[in-house]
């Protein structure tokens, strides 16, 4: 499917995967206030996914409401309009995800993995934007998003926990605060740690080391200690992992340590360089749900996430940011990732769409008529 298809032949059934108020929540959020040309809130995302998602220009924007029958609109005005519209554009984001089910229950484990990218404005040297997501392992669907600041840093607080998901986290999120307030709504974690930036303690109440218990472990043994760590006043249990890594990959990890080392013109930390020979898991599943070499394994399949990133940079250019106005930065920024939603949506029900809209027997009477014909 084409990016342009979404705004022209598919603009139909986009309609259909929308919220049915829409009017009236552009009207709340302040994005319709003055109705000339641009008439209703359709046309309104109609024209901010032809700027954010299709990644035209203000002037080609214009040009394409002429050509959809928009209106006449100048570049200005789309801009203007765009800018009002950017609190909308996120409240849709979010309806969207709401309606398709954020806490669905599944059977086994509700995985989510959180990550977050950042996005540069032209010209920026920095990061001017963070993009926090949440993927569903189980239907590689996006269940989250929220975009911020470049202050705003990982953290599990930003996200919302159900009793039965397991949120696996990159050592980003290895913050006592998070992990506790996911773990307080229900929820598991899978997360990854630093040798130093997790305290952790036995069930007796003494620090652990993190190094000095990896390095007791035998050549290809799966070390799994029960721990606690301590939120305020709260203990809260989980399990220590550790796992070997092959020399090649403690070497590249080194290497890196070193790099960054000298960077910041120090000399590496002795101890990072031995912990650099391992992976450090904290887990709050029990053995009997979770044994830890399935562990590690489920901690490997966080990539799916980065994989995500990457097809939203590469081929939606998410990382090709047009605007230095920040209201009209988010607006491109929530357009792109409305599209990219309604995409996956589109894509995902291609196999359940009848041109007369509905159907004309039970799925179970087609396999059986498939089945009959075969023999």
């Amino acid at each position: 499917m084409g990016n342009s298809e979404l705004i022209h032949a598919d603009w139909p059934y986009v309609l259909d995967l929308l919220p049915g108020d829409l009017d009236e929540s552009a009207a709340s959020k302040l994005a319709l206030v003055r109705r000339r040309e641009v008439d209703c809130a359709a046309s309104l995302l109609r024209l901010a996914l032809c700027y954010g998602f299709c990644d035209c220009s203000l002037r080609q924007t214009a040009a394409q409401a002429g050509l959809i029958g928009l209106g006449n609109l100048s570049d200005v005005a789309v801009l203007n309009r765009l800018r009002n519209a950017a609190d909308w554009l996120g409240h849709l984001v979010l309806r969207f995800l709401q309606e398709r089910g954020l806490a669905h229950e599944v059977p086994g484990l509700q995985v989510r993995i959180v990550d977050a990218t950042t996005i540069c404005e032209p010209g920026s040297t920095g990061t001017d934007w963070r993009l926090h997501l949440e993927l569903d392992l189980a239907q590689l669907c996006i269940t989250g998003a929220e975009l911020t600041g470049p202050e705003a840093g990982e953290s599990f607080l930003r996200h919302a926990a159900a009793p039965g998901q397991v949120f696996l986290g990159d050592r980003g999120y290895a913050h006592r605060e998070g992990v506790a307030s996911i773990l307080d709504q229900g929820a598991d974690v899978v997360l990854r740690l630093n040798w130093q930036n997790f305290p952790l303690e036995t069930t007796g109440g003494r620090p652990v080391d993190l190094v000095t218990c990896a390095e007791a472990l035998r050549p290809g043994e799966v070390g799994d200690f029960d721990v606690q760590f301590r939120c305020g006043q709260a203990q809260y249990p989980g399990r220590l992992l550790i796992l070997r890594k092959t020399p090649a990959a403690a070497q590249q990890a080194q290497q890196q340590i070193r790099h960054e080392a000298t960077r910041k013109g120090r000399k590496p930390d002795a101890r990072s360089l031995r912990a650099a020979h391992f992976i450090y898991l904290f887990v709050t599943l029990p053995r009997d749900r979770l044994p830890a070499l399935q562990g590690f394994e489920l901690y490997r399949l966080r990539w799916q996430i980065e994989i995500v990133f990457k097809r939203l940079k590469s081929l939606l250019c998410l990382d090709h940011l047009r605007a230095k106005d920040p209201a009209l930065a988010r607006a491109y920024l929530y357009a792109k990732i409305l599209g990219a939603l309604l995409v996956e949506e589109l894509s995902c029900s291609a196999l359940a769409f009848f041109p007369w809209g509905y159907r004309l027997f039970p799925a179970t009477h087609l396999s059986l008529a498939l089945a009959q014909d075969a023999s």
